[in-house]
């Protein structure tokens, strides 16, 4: 990565679309606009925790973020073009046998630049992180959206988010993941982004006996155009890999899922098994599920599947027959589908705004 050049901010403010989520309910969280931090509250148990934006990390964290050990095995171009553009980044680093309980938001705001932003997680062993980000704009940009993380031998990542950039943005978002001998990783990250949107995940299990789950929710809507693959790369044997794509295409939008699980050779009694799901409701949508299996290796577990269509009539008549309208039937069904990310929400504030971004997108 090269140096670090940041752009002066024109305002601390913070939007009111943010303000309204910082609710009393709301523990521990760090804002950080246009790669500065401009708010910061966190319990006395994040003292025992590193986390700072680029422009105020301390020299030697800076070099344990680009060791060499941080193998970035994915590369495109727009990986490559935020390694060398960053403008926006921040470190989070969990010492050996730190376990934290309490959750950390983040609020990612772009407003005045193009934002090219770089986060870095490192999980030493036997450690653990529950993580959330909100990932927002007010303004039309362009978004290059990067986060790596290590999850070292039995440490333990739990890493939420939602993403919620609008129509104006054009928007790439790379997620790299990294779990060690007995470590584990959960991802659950709610895409309602209104704008073009190519979004990945990638994980890559590098010892034995290291597990990871990703479930990616998303909702397209008007004529947006969105594509999330999700990708659980086993190089090491005695791993687990799970895959849940859960999707809502509306209006004249098209939701495209591709979920790759990869069992390479010699990685035996590995387990690679993945899901998606989707409702289409406008009559022009479209919602393409791609599950692949690269298999390596015969010793090992593995099977996809994929459900797609409109919503059950059967279910509409049921709850219409409790006294419920069509319009309301409908979003008790899709609320109910879109339920793995409303269980890792930390308020119900957030709830609230994400049943209320959903709302939005599927009326």
């Amino acid at each position: 990565m090269r140096s670090f050049e940041l752009s002066p901010l024109k305002n601390k403010e913070i939007p009111s679309k943010i303000q309204e989520l910082l609710t009393d309910d709301l523990l521990n969280y760090v804002i950080i606009k246009d790669g500065h931090i401009i708010k910061r509250e966190l319990s006395e148990n994040f003292s025992k925790i590193y986390i700072d934006s680029y422009e105020n990390a301390l020299p030697d964290k800076i070099n344990v973020f680009l060791d060499t050990e941080f193998c970035n095995d994915y590369q495109d171009d727009a990986y490559e073009y935020n390694v060398e553009n960053v403008n926006s980044g921040l470190l989070i680093h969990i010492p050996r046998n730190i376990r934290l309980e309490e959750v950390i938001h983040i609020f990612y705001i772009q407003e005045n630049i193009d934002l090219v932003s770089n986060t870095r997680i490192l999980l030493e062993e036997n450690s653990e992180l529950r993580y959330f980000e909100y990932l927002y704009n007010e303004t039309s940009g362009s978004i290059n959206f990067v986060s790596n993380s290590i999850v070292k031998e039995n440490a333990h990542l739990s890493y939420s988010g939602i993403s919620k950039f609008n129509e104006k943005s054009v928007i790439n978002i790379t997620r790299n993941n990294y779990v060690f001998r007995y470590g584990s990783s959960k991802y659950n990250i709610a895409e309602v982004n209104d704008g073009l949107t190519d979004s990945k995940t990638n994980i890559y299990l590098q010892e034995e006996y290291a597990t990871a789950t990703t479930k990616t929710v998303a909702i397209t809507s008007k004529a947006q155009e969105a594509s999330f693959t999700q990708l659980i790369e086993h190089n090491a044997s005695d791993t687990e890999g799970f895959i849940e794509n859960y999707g809502v295409s509306n209006d004249e939008s098209a939701l495209i899922f591709e979920g790759v699980g990869k069992i390479n050779k010699n990685m035996k009694r590995s387990i690679a098994r993945q899901s998606n799901k989707g409702i289409v409701l406008g009559n022009n949508a479209r919602l393409d599920a791609n599950p692949l299996l690269l298999i390596d290796e015969y010793d090992v577990e593995a099977s996809h599947g994929a459900s797609i269509g409109k919503i059950d009539e059967e279910q509409l008549y049921y709850l219409m027959s409790r006294g419920l309208t069509l319009r309301q039937s409908e979003r008790l069904i899709i609320s109910g589908f879109l339920s793995p990310v409303l269980r890792v929400l930390s308020t119900d504030t957030l709830k609230a705004n994400f049943i209320q971004s959903v709302e939005n997108k599927t009326q």
